[in-house]
C-alpha cells in the first residue's frame, strides 16, 4: 500500500436498500446514505443492497510482488513508498528491524513485499505468502471503510474504468493508510488499460468505479488464484444484480449530478 500523502478523490455512489433479486436487476432504488469520517473531512459512502459502489481514481500498489521494493530504490515502486513516520511498513522485517532481503532466486537482492491478505500458513519472510500484485488483481481499502462497511480482508469487488469500460474482479487483499481511498494493483491495473507504473501511472480522476462485496471472501488467512477471483466474485455479481443493477445505478447517479436526463 502507498504511503506517501494522498488526496482522496471526489466520490459518486448511488444506494439501494435489499430488495427482491428480480427488482435489484433493473433499479437502484431506496437510498441510504452512510458518512465515513476521514480525519478532517467526511467520506460520502452508500450501499446498494449487500454491496458498495464508490467511484475513486487509482493509484498503483506493488506490495506483494518479489521485486516491489529493493536497496538503493531498485524495486518496481520507490522504496520511499514502503515507509511511513521512519518504520517499513510493506516490507517483512527482521527481529532487530531490518528489512529481509531475498537471499536466492530470480529476485535475490529484493526485499520481501508483504500484504496484509497473506496465506496464514505460509512463512513471512517468503515472498510467496503474500498477494503478489504483478500476478492477482486486488484493491487497497482504509480502516474506516472496512469499519463502516464490514469489509474484510479476502472480500471481492468489480472494478470498472469508465473511460474505456474495462472491468476485472478483484480481491481485497491490503489495508491503507487512514483517510486515502483509491488503489489496485499492477495486475488491476493491466486489466482496467491504466498505466500500471507504481511509480508513475495510476489515474487522477475519478473514472474507475469500485463495486465491493462485504463478506464474500474466505478470510485473512487464505489467498485465491486469479481464476479463483474471478469465478467466485461474478458469482457475487451476479447474485448482486449484475450489469442491470450496475448500470440503473449509474443512470440514477449522473441524473442526480444533471448530467443526462431520466
Amino acid at each position: 500500500m502507498k504511503k506517501l500523502p494522498r488526496c482522496v478523490f471526489a466520490l459518486a455512489i448511488c444506494a439501494g436498500a435489499v430488495v427482491p433479486a428480480q427488482a435489484q436487476q433493473n433499479s437502484c432504488a431506496g437510498q441510504e446514505t452512510a458518512d465515513v469520517q476521514f480525519e478532517a473531512r467526511t467520506f460520502p459512502a452508500q450501499k446498494i443492497g449487500d454491496a458498495v459502489l464508490f467511484h475513486a481514481g487509482m493509484y498503483v500498489d506493488a506490495d506483494g510482488a518479489p521485486n516491489a521494493y529493493g536497496p538503493h530504490n531498485r524495486g518496481l515502486d520507490f522504496t520511499a513508498n514502503a515507509v511511513r513516520g521512519g518504520k517499513s511498513l510493506s516490507v517483512a522485517l527482521h527481529p532487530d528491524g531490518r528489512p529481509v532481503i531475498q537471499r536466492s532466486g530470480r529476485f535475490k537482492g529484493f526485499y520481501v513485499s508483504t500484504t496484509s491478505l497473506h496465506n496464514a500458513a505460509g512463512s513471512p519472510t517468503t515472498p510467496g505468502t503474500y498477494v503478489d500484485a504483478r500476478k492477482i488483481p486486488y484493491i487497497v481499502l482504509p480502516p474506516e471503510f472496512m469499519n463502516q462497511f464490514g469489509v474484510a480482508l479476502g472480500d471481492l469487488a468489480m472494478v470498472t474504468n469508465r473511460r474505456n469500460g474495462k472491468t476485472s474482479f478483484a480481491i481485497f487483499a491490503d489495508v491503507g493508510p487512514r483517510g486515502k481511498i483509491g488503489e489496485g494493483s499492477v495486475a488491476l491495473a493491466h486489466a482496467l488499460g491504466v498505466n500500471d507504473d507504481p511509480r508513475h501511472g495510476g489515474t487522477g480522476n475519478s473514472s474507475i468505479a469500485y463495486l465491493v462485496f462485504p463478506k464474500s471472501g474466505l478470510g485473512p488467512g487464505k489467498l485465491r488464484s486469479a481464476n479463483e477471483i474471478r469465478k467466485s466474485a461474478l458469482r457475487a455479481f451476479r447474485r448482486w444484480g449484475g450489469a442491470r443493477r450496475l448500470r440503473a445505478c449509474s443512470n440514477q447517479e449522473l441524473s442526480q449530478q444533471g448530467h443526462i436526463r431520466q
